[in-house]
């Protein structure tokens, strides 16, 4: 899958009236099946149906929803929180009150939606339709002149895309004896077989088989015809079925109910007459093809005329002439009574099963379709990305930072972040243009917009989930703008990602694949660029604090956030650790944090007898904490940003863990430690804490002689390698 252009890990939610045997469903449950194959999660919501077995068989979960008749409304609000609950990214509707609800539901919403066009309608219906989408997707090239000329949507707004088989599934093999006892049919006989829905549209292609079948018999005495399917004319065939059989004197029509085994049902036949999938399953089965439908009637599938069948979708869409009892037994007799120019076109038919119409096929054509849905790149010129304030937060978005400009090559790239972080960005090759964010307040907020607006921006992405974000998003005119559906003001963002909780990486890179673009790397190791006079700076830091030398370099990061003071570690445990690095291993001390955290680096650093030692909290940019992270052999920290730009720099850490969960946001790459003393009580705390949690268990189980141990492992590897320019 890395190799591929299209978008990846997408939730995609195929939305259709039911699961009745029918096109329009085998299409559905092949769709699924093909991007479930592509690592897409893919849901299913219908009312229901007799296919609901071949989902569960595919481990596709379906969701029981009708919208029929007057649920049309309290469908669309089920629809909308089955969106929401199962953290959705597009929807795709296949025919006409399906995409009515899902329109409705991924307005209400914020997530793409697609519409799929199966067939063909009166060109009045138009007047009823309010749903599009952008693009409409249909499945033959009648279905597409329907809309460009009788619906009159711009051909650009219209495409095609093909219908697939699975040829794993559908594939040649012997008439099965025991399928042929269970129908009570004569083993070797030469066989029609016909499987279709009995519905008022297709019916009279099966009534016509029947009728065909008095001129088939006399030329083929002993010819047997399968006719399968299920619909409210189901009755009415199986009627006539019966009216022939008592003309014949014998037993040579018989009429099934809807099955699920149509695999081995199709490979009874010497000759399948059928439309849509179904032909294209014959195809695949190796079985000779006549195509006809509820359109009309197009006769046996050829190499000649393959390229008319498939504009036509095998007469389901569109056909020469209508289907007639004289046109079926004329085209039927002489494949039943040539068994080899049958076997010739059944093989022809495998080959181009194999060559255009597999599923893998359909997921490439549809995965580009999606992408077009989720972000119409060619038309994105100038992106806004909003950050976060926090730097942990912003290491999370460098791999999506990455993926935007891999994937955007042609954009130019803004980033709208606090000041005291824009040297991280300053000279990262994924950014061209960084602008600095205001302190909160009305007037500063209206004062960015403004600006912002000026930029002319087309695309516009929000980390941060704040009010002033989504108005200056709103307020930017962009046409797209996509965030978080639990951003503040979320409905002033046309795109919301269903995804609910605190910044995380998984988060992150949620919002760019719900854009159609696949981030090639998912870390945050060696996305920080520092320009030369930066990374300098690292160096003439520790040569003003006397910092050279031998010995390890380990940095110490005690300090937490504003925001969640439970994350912190005693003082005591890091001067225990401290005194025991820099009497055991010679290690050279720097604290390092933010201004607050000054008296904290004071109180761990009294009392050491080592004089290579220094607290930098506060000392410092982040860029140039970046460069003098790199420099370090170790940081031992909490949670917190100093510990993810080491990972980022590349320099391992010893993470200490409790109040937050470290499989969430714990730091990237290799090489790391984690201490983590999971309690009893604990889930990933927010703020604000419980009120009961005074003792903070999770942290103070966390020891110093474990913290030392975990220290000196990582020492030991770093050791054990080459010098890698620390």
């Amino acid at each position: 899958m890395a190799d591929r252009e299209g978008p990846a890990g997408l939730t995609v939610l195929q939305v259709l009236s039911w699961l009745n045997y029918g096109g329009v469903e085998r299409y559905a449950i092949r769709l699924a099946r093909a991007l479930k194959d592509r690592g897409h999660r893919v849901l299913v919501a219908s009312a229901g149906g007799q296919l609901t077995c071949e989902l569960e068989a595919l481990h596709i979960d379906h969701f029981h929803i009708d919208f029929t008749g007057w649920r049309t409304l309290s469908g669309a609000r089920k629809l909308r929180r089955l969106i929401e609950q199962e953290h959705v990214d597009l929807v795709n509707a296949h025919n006409w009150r399906a995409g009515m609800v899902s329109y409705l539901a991924c307005r209400a919403a914020g997530v793409p939606y697609l519409l799929t066009i199966h067939g063909v309608r009166h060109p009045l219906h138009r007047h009823a339709v309010f749903y599009w989408s952008d693009p409409v997707i249909v499945v033959s090239e009648p279905s597409r002149r329907n809309l460009v000329e009788g619906f009159r949507l711009p051909e650009s707004r219209v495409v095609r895309s093909l219908v697939g088989v699975e040829c794993d599934r559908f594939h040649p093999e012997p008439p099965d004896p025991a399928l042929e006892s269970e129908l009570g049919l004569r083993s070797g006989a030469p066989r029609v077989v016909h499987v279709t829905r009995y519905s008022h549209s297709k019916a009279p292609v099966s009534l016509a088989l029947i009728a065909a079948a008095e001129a088939v018999c006399t030329a083929v005495p002993d010819v047997e015809f399968l006719l399968v399917g299920q619909g409210p004319l189901e009755r009415a065939v199986a009627a006539a079925a019966d009216a022939m059989n008592q003309h014949l004197g014998r037993r040579a029509v018989i009429a099934l109910p809807g099955r699920a085994d149509i695999p081995r049902l199709l490979n009874l036949g010497g000759v399948v007459v059928g439309t849509a999938s179904v032909a294209l399953e014959a195809m695949a089965c190796g079985r000779p093809l006549i195509a006809a439908g509820k359109a009309g009637y197009f006769g046996p599938v050829t190499p000649e005329n393959l390229e008319e069948a498939e504009q036509l979708h095998f007469a389901d869409h569109a056909a020469h002439t209508p289907t007639t009892p004289a046109r079926l037994a004329a085209d039927l007799i002489p494949l039943l009574s040539d068994p080899a120019r049958a076997a010739d076109l059944g093989r022809f038919g495998r080959r181009t099963a194999l060559s255009r119409y597999s599923t893998a096929r359909l997921a490439d054509d549809v995965e580009t379709i999606y992408a077009r849905a989720l972000c119409r790149r060619d038309r994105v010129q100038r992106v806004l990305v909003f950050h976060l304030n926090q730097i942990g937060d912003l290491m999370f978005t460098l791999p999506a930072l990455k993926a935007l400009r891999e994937g955007l090559p042609q954009a130019h790239i803004i980033s709208v972040l606090r000041p005291h972080l824009a040297g991280l960005l300053a000279d990262s090759p994924f950014v061209d243009q960084v602008v600095p964010r205001p302190a909160a307040g009305p007037r500063a907020a209206f004062a960015l917009a403004a600006r912002l607006r000026r930029e002319s921006p087309d695309l516009v992405i929000a980390f941060s989930q704040s009010a002033s974000t989504s108005i200056s998003a709103w307020l930017s005119r962009a046409s797209h703008r996509v965030g978080y559906i639990d951003a503040d003001l979320a409905r002033l963002l046309n795109h919301r990602v269903q995804l609910r909780g605190i910044p995380r990486p998984e988060k992150v890179l949620r919002l760019v694949r719900a854009l159609g673009l696949t981030p090639r790397k998912t870390d945050y190791v060696g996305l920080v660029h520092l320009s030369g006079e930066t990374d300098r700076a690292g160096e003439r830091i520790l040569s003003d604090c006397g910092l050279e030398g031998d010995g390890p370099l380990v940095a110490l990061a005690p300090g937490e956030s504003e925001a969640r003071p439970y994350k912190s570690w005693t003082a005591d445990g890091f001067r225990a650790v401290a005194a025991r690095l820099a009497r055991e291993e010679a290690a050279r001390l720097v604290v390092v944090g933010a201004e607050r955290d000054r008296p904290l680096g004071d109180e761990i650093l009294a009392g050491l007898d080592s004089p290579r030692r220094a607290n930098l909290s506060g000392r410092t940019t982040p860029a140039e904490l970046a460069a003098l992270l790199a420099r370090c052999d170790l940081l031992i920290g909490i949670d917190s940003g100093p510990m993810h730009v080491a990972a980022a720099m590349g320099t391992p850490v010893v993470g200490l863990f409790g109040p937050t969960d470290p499989a969430r946001t714990g730091p990237m790459g290799e090489g790391h430690e984690i201490i983590f003393h999971r309690q009893d009580c604990w889930r990933p705390c927010i703020h604000p804490v419980v009120p009961a949690c005074t003792d903070r268990k999770c942290m103070n189980a966390i020891s110093p002689d474990e913290v030392v141990a975990a220290a000196r492992r990582i020492l030991a590897r770093s050791a054990a390698r080459p010098a890698a320019g620390k």
